[in-house]
């Protein structure tokens, strides 16, 4: 599932990442072992251009990794610092 896609249905996860960033490799072999109720995609900080070009404000955000949005139907709806599976489904919960 691309990133329209993802960020097109009733909630779906975008998380940024980085090669160097260790949490980001945490966050994702966690999710692995138990993902999210919904579609999610990883997408790499430095790259993705058309992404951060239609959500200027959600790119400028971007500070600590990893960070994850949460859309509906094309609209940012919450973000996350810093990103863990517990808070991204407290996140996802209070949608």
């Amino acid at each position: 599932m691309g990133w329209r896609e993802v960020v097109s249905v009733e909630l779906g996860v975008v998380i940024i990442t980085a090669d160097d960033c260790l949490h980001c490799i945490e966050l994702e072999a966690n999710l692995n072992e138990e993902p999210l109720e919904v579609p999610s995609l990883w997408i790499e900080k430095g790259g993705w251009e058309d992404f951060f070009a239609e959500f200027p404000i959600f790119s400028a955000s971007v500070d600590v990794l990893p960070f994850a949005g949460i859309f509906s139907h094309g609209e940012v709806k919450s973000v996350i610092r810093a990103a863990t599976p517990e808070r991204i489904a407290e996140a996802l919960a209070e949608l």
